[in-house]
């Protein structure tokens, strides 16, 4: 009973230091759980934003540019892929269906998709 009477008074004497100290572990515990619960949520969107898809296949370049712009619409355009290439990976038996996106031209401000009929039948959003 001493010990705890000596610690609460010693912890009332540097209760400035205490105080700081409480806060900053209370603000340290909210921003990782901030995070963390950013982290889930951007997860679970892209997860959700793109169904029935496996694989997005892109020029050489970065990965993250080519998901970004070919299925948000967001930063630069990618290097599109020779049609002769994109043939090749539709003719391969092991690929159930393709769907070809030309991405980079802009009219009137406004971004434009060259794409064919499969778009429409396969591009779905959402857990549709």
């Amino acid at each position: 009973m001493d010990m705890l009477m000596l610690a609460a008074k010693s912890l009332w004497n540097r209760r400035l230091t205490s105080a700081l100290v409480v806060l900053s572990i209370a603000l340290s515990v909210a921003l990782l759980l901030g995070v963390e619960r950013l982290h889930t949520q951007t997860r679970t969107s892209f997860a959700n934003t793109l169904s029935r898809t496996d694989l997005i296949v892109g020029a050489r370049g970065s990965p993250i540019n080519l998901l970004l712009y070919s299925v948000f619409r967001i930063g630069d355009p990618t290097n599109n892929v020779r049609w002769s290439s994109y043939q090749a990976i539709a003719a391969d038996p092991l690929v159930a269906w393709t769907v070809p996106l030309s991405l980079g031209d802009s009219h009137r401000g406004f971004r434009v998709l060259g794409t064919t009929a499969a778009y429409f039948q396969h591009y779905r959003y959402g857990r549709s």
